[in-house]
C-alpha cells in the first residue's frame, strides 16, 4: 500500500512545523537560549539546504551550554533535515541526469555494504566523519529505505558525534584543543581517502561480478 506523498508532507509539518517555529520564537525573545536556537536552526539548513561544517559551531557552543543539551539540540534539529533530504533526493532522483551517480564505481561499494546491514551503515557513516555521508544520504530514499528507521539512524549517529566536539571544547583549553583538532582533521581525510577507495574498488568488483553474470 502506498503512502500518499502529501500526507507524509502534512504529518512532518504538523510534527515539526512548532518545533520549528517555536525555535524561531525563542531566538528573537528569549535571550540566554538564543543561541541554542539559533543552533537548532542552522543544524537543520546546514544539513539540508545549504551543507556547512557544524563542527566549529558545537566546539563553541560548549561557552554558553552544555554539551549534553547542546547535541541533544543540534541531533533533534538533524532529524528533521533528514526528513527534508530525504523527499528532496527522492524527488532528484526522478531525473535521469541524476541517476548516474548510482553506476558510479563507489555508489556500488556502498551498496554492496548497505545491502547487508542498512541501519548499521546509515549509523556508522552519520557518526563517523571519514566515512562519505553523502552516499547513504542518496542510497536510503533512491532505495526506498524506511524514512523512520533512517532517521532514527542518523539521530543515533549523529548524537554522538556532536556530543564528541562539544566535549572537547569544554575539557581542554584553547591550545590544546586546536591542536587536537587539527590531528583529528588531518586522520579524518587520511581515513577518508582510504574508505573512498575502498568503495571504488569494491564497486568495481561488484559491477565485473554483474557483467559476467550477464
Amino acid at each position: 500500500m502506498s503512502i500518499n506523498p502529501n500526507y507524509t508532507w502534512r504529518r512532518f509539518i504538523l510534527f515539526a512545523g512548532p518545533f520549528i517555529i517555536a525555535a524561531m520564537l525563542i531566538a528573537g525573545l528569549v535571550p540566554e537560549y538564543r543561541n541554542l536556537a539559533f543552533l537548532f536552526l542552522f543544524t537543520i539548513v546546514s544539513n539540508s539546504v545549504i551543507p556547512m561544517p557544524y563542527e566549529p559551531i558545537m566546539v563553541l557552543m560548549v561557552a554558553l551550554y552544555a554539551p549534553l543539551l547542546a547535541a541533544t539540540v543540534a541531533a533533534c534539529g538533524n532529524v528533521i533535515a533528514c526528513f527534508i533530504d530525504y523527499k528532496a533526493i527522492q524527488f532528484a532522483f526522478q531525473h535521469k541526469s541524476l541517476q548516474k551517480v548510482q553506476k558510479s564505481d563507489m555508489y556500488q561499494g556502498a551498496v554492496h555494504y548497505f545491502l547487508k546491514a542498512p541501519f548499521i551503515c546509515v549509523l556508522v557513516a552519520a557518526f563517523a566523519p571519514f566515512i562519505p555521508f553523502y552516499i547513504f544520504r542518496v542510497l536510503s530514499p533512491t532505495s526506498d529505505y524506511p524514512l523512520r528507521r533512517y532517521m532514527t539512524a542518523v539521530f543515533l549517529g549523529r548524537w554522538p558525534r556532536y556530543f564528541l566536539f562539544a566535549f572537547l571544547g569544554s575539557a581542554l583549553l584553547p591550545a590544546r584543543l586546536l591542536v587536537i583538532c587539527a590531528l583529528l582533521f588531518l586522520a579524518c581525510i587520511g581515513l577518508y581517502l582510504l574508505v573512498r577507495h575502498h568503495l571504488v574498488a569494491r564497486g568495481r568488483v561488484v559491477s565485473a561480478s554483474f557483467e559476467i553474470a550477464e
